[in-house]
């Protein structure tokens, strides 16, 4: 398996949500090896604890809603077992070592653990392959991963679990929330091939702009629906495949804004979005115009850069109006 992607991207606009590597050596941490095999028990019978925690090293770049994987290190089966994301903000608490250090930690809930004793998990080998120059071996737990390597990792965990959901019990658990999560893996499985063999102005993959967007969304509609955004508008597929694939009508509202038709003026399509109230389109919006002005700039793309540079100020102007109303 072999993920390609490169992305063209200025961190400082386009970052919403990052990601951060969370490493767990059984041999040496307070949290043993018995106590993941008590846990798993638990919630494999929904008993999912809401106050979960872990230290995080580069914590003054964490916040709540950002991901996390979880990474087994050390001796035996080496690799990612677990994914979720952080639910509160990083707080300060005693040293788990009891060295003293200043330590800071961040509430977590799980989407998917599967254990690394009993499951083939996406292996440190694989890791090592994908982004060589992250060390998946030793080193601070809550590392950020770069916006590429986070796109990179996402894809093989969604490949991974959507290869292994036979497994859920009694060798792995999910959160019963996770399955909303298979719209996740739907919309990138959809955009994917609706995207397949087009490339931008610069020459790299469409399918890279679309997946860059979702994976700025604060939630999993604003994912699902940054993944999709420019499905009808660039491809062969229209609404009635989105329709069939099962997405939800909160989805196909927001796309239905998103979908310029072209002989509506640009900035017309830009103020009906705003108007609209929907949420999940003006957020959405904002992040593909940021993306795109990223591209824009570090492809030279002047008109493309003048275009959406007023746009994204319109639309800024237009939620910050509303939220001093």
């Amino acid at each position: 398996m072999n993920f390609d992607i490169t992305l063209s991207i200025n961190k400082r606009e386009e970052a919403q949500h990052n990601t951060f590597i969370l490493k767990w050596n059984p041999a040496s941490s307070s949290y043993t090896m018995a106590c993941l095999d008590s846990d798993m028990v638990e919630w494999a019978e929904g008993n999912w604890y809401p106050d979960f925690d872990w230290s995080v090293f580069e914590w003054e770049k964490a916040r709540c809603g950002d991901r996390f994987f979880m990474v087994r290190v050390g001796e035996g089966n080496t690799g990612v077992f677990a994914a979720g994301r952080f639910t509160s903000e990083p707080y300060k608490a005693d040293d788990w070592s009891g060295k003293g250090r200043d330590v800071y930690y961040m509430e977590m809930k799980f989407e998917a653990v599967f254990h690394p004793e009993r499951a083939d998990i996406i292996s440190t080998e694989e890791l090592e392959r994908e982004m060589p120059h992250f060390d998946w071996h030793k080193g601070h737990s809550g590392e950020m991963l770069t916006r590429e390597d986070a796109v990179r990792l996402e894809l093989m965990w969604r490949d991974y679990v959507g290869r292994h959901k036979s497994l859920y019990l009694p060798r792995a658990v999910k959160n019963e929330e996770y399955d909303l999560r298979s719209d996740i893996d739907k919309a990138i499985e959809f955009a994917s091939k609706a995207h397949a063999a087009d490339y931008d102005l610069d020459g790299n993959p469409t399918i890279l702009h679309p997946l860059a967007v979702g994976m700025m969304g604060k939630n999993d509609t604003e994912r699902i629906v940054g993944f999709l955004h420019d499905v009808v508008e660039d491809t062969r597929y229209d609404f009635v495949d989105i329709i069939q694939e099962g997405f939800s009508e909160e989805v196909v509202a927001a796309l239905r804004l998103l979908t310029h038709d072209k002989e509506t003026p640009y900035m017309e399509y830009i103020e009906r979005i705003c108007k609209s109230g929907n949420a999940t389109a003006v957020n959405v919006k904002i992040n593909d115009l940021r993306h795109n002005l990223a591209r824009g700039k570090e492809g030279g793309h002047t008109r493309c850069v003048v275009k959406h540079t007023e746009a994204l100020a319109f639309i800024e102007a237009c939620v910050a109006a509303g939220a001093n109303s």
